[in-house]
């Protein structure tokens, strides 16, 4: 590490944000992004670590992880990384004249973070969600984002699968003629939500991605229609490894856009990026069953929460879900379930996709909530939904 400090900015989902992060970048300015939103107590801490670390000097910026499993790390991506990530989603995009993207996901966070840097590629500022749902004539919900995807501007997103879910609410919402690709990633997006947005003409393009390597390094390709449970294949120039169907692995992924190390910690230089995903691959398509912290081990039996929750999802009426694992002291863990059910919810059907699933796999504990709690980038946070749950105890 060399002594050059990233100067720490708190920025949020607008305008000034954004031009002050372009301006910076521009420069060849190090910036540590701060998400406005945060605590201050939590806030405050992070700009401390900021202001005491060295980074390497060809730095253009450091985002911090949400820290839903432990301290946030301070992700720190140098200027040929971030650039190499531009270029690998621009010869699987395209890039066409009038081409503007939708802003719609914290730029403190690498999503929002890419957004800006492939829209200033372009040369174009990034068509921020409050401000264009603020100005944008469309029978929308009162989501800011579906409010933007209709501005006709917008012809590239990329968003979470609860924002997703927020365009979809509004029956009447279509999305513009010009929107030719929406990105969705960050979290697992059932096959039914997938479904439901395609049959409303979203051009969903499932991706895969992290910090770690400035966002997206396998997408469905645009024509492509994954198989079940795939996420995409690998960007050109991005290699992908991990375990089998029966066994899944921790995901390997080697890119030029990995990162340059840990704000407070060291790492070997190189291209390889070991991540806390599991998954596998076939036919050159990534599937991945959740993260490896998630397991839940239940009378010595592994449980992905992942697979559960794509099982429930299915069901009639079910919203959304989330899978925990709770302390028990028999078995360790039971598998418990978060649900937010709407109308035309079918008990029946619950009970008999429960039922299909393995012994071990079923959710011994079901409660029936609101609203699943979520971080700042729209993530259900688990930490959280597993806290209630003991809470309740």
């Amino acid at each position: 590490m060399s002594a050059v400090y990233a100067r720490p900015m708190v920025v949020g989902l607008d305008l000034p944000s954004v031009d002050r992060i372009g301006e910076a970048l521009d420069r060849g300015e190090p910036i540590g992004l701060v998400h406005d939103r945060l605590p201050a107590g939590e806030r405050d801490a992070l700009i401390a670590r900021l202001r005491a670390a060295a980074i390497p000097e060809d730095t253009a910026a450091v985002v911090f992880t949400t820290g839903s499993t432990g301290r946030p790390k301070g992700v720190v991506l140098s200027t040929a990384a971030m650039a190499a990530a531009v270029r690998a989603s621009a010869r699987l995009l395209g890039v066409r004249d009038g081409d503007r993207w939708l802003l719609a996901l914290p730029p403190a966070h690498v999503a929002g973070l890419g957004v800006i840097a492939r829209s200033r590629a372009m040369g174009v500022m990034p068509i921020v969600a409050e401000t264009a749902a603020a100005t944008a004539a469309a029978t929308a919900t009162a989501a800011t984002t579906a409010g933007a995807t209709a501005a006709a501007a917008v012809s590239l997103a990329s968003l979470v699968p609860s924002q997703l879910v927020a365009l979809l609410e509004d029956e009447r919402w279509r999305p513009s003629e010009r929107l030719r690709g929406v990105l969705v990633g960050g979290a697992a997006a059932t096959a039914a939500l997938i479904g439901r947005a395609r049959a409303r003409g979203v051009p969903v393009l499932t991706t895969y991605g992290m910090s770690e390597t400035f966002g997206q390094v396998a997408t469905s390709p645009p024509g492509e229609v994954p198989p079940a449970g795939a996420v995409g294949k690998a960007l050109d120039g991005v290699a992908i490894a991990a375990g089998t169907r029966a066994e899944p692995a921790p995901i390997l992924v080697t890119t030029a856009s990995a990162f340059s190390g840990y704000l407070d910690e060291a790492r070997p230089a190189g291209e390889q990026v070991v991540t806390s995903d599991l998954g596998f691959v076939e036919d050159g398509w990534l599937y991945v069953v959740g993260r490896a912290d998630d397991v839940i081990i239940t009378g010595g039996e592994k449980v992905h929460p992942v697979a559960i929750e794509a099982a429930l999802a299915r069901v009639p009426g079910v919203a959304s879900v989330c899978i925990v694992g709770v302390p028990d002291e028999r078995w360790g863990q039971l598998v418990a379930a978060a649900l937010v059910v709407a109308s035309g919810f079918d008990g029946g059907a619950l009970d008999a996709a429960i039922a299909a699933l393995a012994p071990h796999a079923r959710p011994r504990r079901i409660a029936m909530v609101e609203s699943l709690p979520l971080g700042p980038t729209g993530k259900i946070d688990r930490r959280a939904v597993a806290a209630g749950f003991r809470a309740a105890v």
